[in-house]
C-alpha cells in the first residue's frame, strides 16, 4: 500500500477528472443546441467525433478507481465515493451518446424539407443543460441542495416533453408530406428526456458521496421508469 498522502491525492485525481467529463458533457450539450438551432452537419460531425473522447474519459476513470481499490482496499467512505464514481462517469458517457444520437438526426433533418420544431424543444433542451451545470456545481461543492434541485427539475422536462409529443401528433395530422421529419423531432424530444434522468441520476449519486444515501425522490422514480423502460 502507498502511504495515505499519495492515497488521498490518487483520490483527488480521480474527483477531478470526474468533474472534467462532466463539462466535458456540458460542453458538447451545448454543441448540440447549437447544432440543432442552425441544422450545422458539420457541426454534428464533429459532436459526433469528440464522444470518442469522452469514452476514453469514462475508461480511464473506471481504470483508475479499480486500480486504487485493488492496491488500497478503501475504508466504507471512500469505497461509496468511488462506486459513486463508476456510476456517475457511466451517467454521464449515456448523455454523450445521447449528443452523438442527435447529431445523426441533425444530419437527416438537414437533408429534408424545414418544418417548424416543436415549440417547448429549446426550452426542453435549456432546461436540461441547467441541469446539468447545476450537477457539475453540486459535485465541485458536494451541495445537496443544489443536487436536489437538480432531481426536481427532471420532472420540468418530463412536463416539456409531453407538451412536445402532443404538437408532434398534431403537427403530424397537420402535414402528413413532414411526417418524418416529425418522427425525427420525436426521437430528439426523447433524448433530451432521457439525458435529463440521467442527470438525476448523477445529482443522485452526490447524495450517496456525503451522506451515504441515496436521494429517495430519485430511488422511487427510478424504479416507476425501470418498468416502462427497459433500457
Amino acid at each position: 500500500m502507498g502511504t495515505r498522502k499519495g492515497y488521498d491525492l490518487e483520490l483527488k485525481e480521480i474527483n477531478d477528472r470526474v468533474e472534467t467529463m462532466g463539462k466535458q458533457v456540458l460542453l458538447a450539450i451545448d454543441r448540440t443546441i447549437i447544432a440543432l438551432e442552425k441544422m450545422d452537419v458539420v457541426a454534428a460531425n464533429a459532436i459526433m467525433k469528440n464522444d470518442a473522447l469522452i469514452d476514453a474519459m469514462e475508461t480511464d476513470i473506471e481504470e483508475r478507481c479499480i486500480q486504487i481499490v485493488v492496491k488500497e482496499q478503501p475504508i466504507a467512505s471512500d469505497w461509496r465515493r468511488l462506486a459513486s464514481y463508476m456510476r456517475m462517469i457511466s451517467d454521464l458517457e449515456r448523455i454523450a451518446d445521447n449528443c452523438s444520437d442527435i447529431a445523426i438526426y441533425i444530419k437527416k433533418l438537414a437533408s429534408l424539407k424545414t418544418v417548424t420544431p416543436p415549440a417547448h424543444l429549446g426550452e426542453a433542451f435549456s432546461s436540461m443543460r441547467q441541469m446539468v451545470a447545476d450537477m457539475v456545481e453540486a459535485f465541485h461543492n458536494e451541495d445537496l441542495q443544489l443536487a436536489e434541485k437538480v432531481v426536481k427539475a427532471d420532472d420540468v422536462i418530463d412536463d416539456l416533453f409531453e407538451k412536445n409529443v402532443q404538437e408532434i401528433r398534431d403537427a403530424i395530422k397537420a402535414d402528413t408530406d413532414a411526417i418524418e421529419q416529425y418522427l425525427d423531432y420525436l426521437f430528439i424530444d426523447k433524448y433530451v428526456e432521457r439525458m435529463a434522468d440521467h442527470v438525476t441520476a448523477v445529482a443522485s449519486w452526490i447524495s450517496f458521496i456525503t451522506k451515504g444515501e441515496l436521494n429517495i425522490m430519485f430511488t422511487d422514480r427510478y424504479a416507476r421508469e425501470s418498468k416502462d423502460d427497459p433500457q
